[in-house]
């Protein structure tokens, strides 16, 4: 496998060890693994975890690499707050949610922050194409990201935070709160 078929054959900005297996079968899987770790090695692509690589030269949506480097997850808490611009305050950290485990991933586009919500909250979200035609992330709806946002970081009183919640779709809102402990719903009222 060479660098120029890698590109040729990929037209995402990050895949994983398995795409380009199933798309190289002929080679075998140590040694596309050596090929990928050689590319890492000499700039041509980086190395974002363990089994998942980044083309240098392509452009990252980071919503749908927060998706890409801890799955099951969805973007929520303060980033999609921000990005619903329902919370002027931007984390300086991609924040999502997972129903696993809470983690903290470094990579040279960012840290990307995972909270861990119970499996039975783990709704609420849909899927956003990216910038990059074709491709997605999922997103948690705005109500979803303040609910998320309340329970995970233990919010008492929404005066304190700078959220604008006059935006709401407090029927939509309520709904989904229903499924949250009591004392998130009474934060909310």
């Amino acid at each position: 496998m060479k660098f120029k078929d890698l590109r040729r054959r990929i037209k995402t900005p990050f895949f994983s060890t398995y795409q380009v297996e199933k798309l190289f079968l002929e080679e075998p899987k140590n040694q596309i693994d050596n090929q990928l770790s050689r590319m890492a090695a000499r700039g041509d692509l980086t190395k974002l975890k363990r089994s998942l690589f980044a083309f240098q030269d392509r452009q990252i949506d980071e919503l749908m690499l927060a998706n890409w480097l801890y799955r099951p997850s969805y973007v929520s808490l303060e980033s999609a707050l921000n990005l619903y611009g329902l919370m002027p305050d931007v984390s300086a950290n991609l924040t999502s949610v997972s129903p696993t485990t809470s983690k903290k991933i470094i990579t040279g586009f960012g840290t990307f922050l995972y909270s861990k919500i119970n499996f039975r909250l783990f709704f609420g979200f849909s899927q956003v194409e990216s910038g990059q035609s074709g491709l997605f992330y999922d997103l948690a709806f705005p109500e979803k990201a303040l609910l998320d946002y309340i329970y995970i970081r233990k919010i008492k009183d929404l005066e304190e935070n700078r959220i604008e919640t006059a935006s709401f779709d407090r029927k939509k809102l309520a709904e989904l709160a229903q499924f949250y402990p009591l004392w998130v719903r009474k934060v909310i009222q």
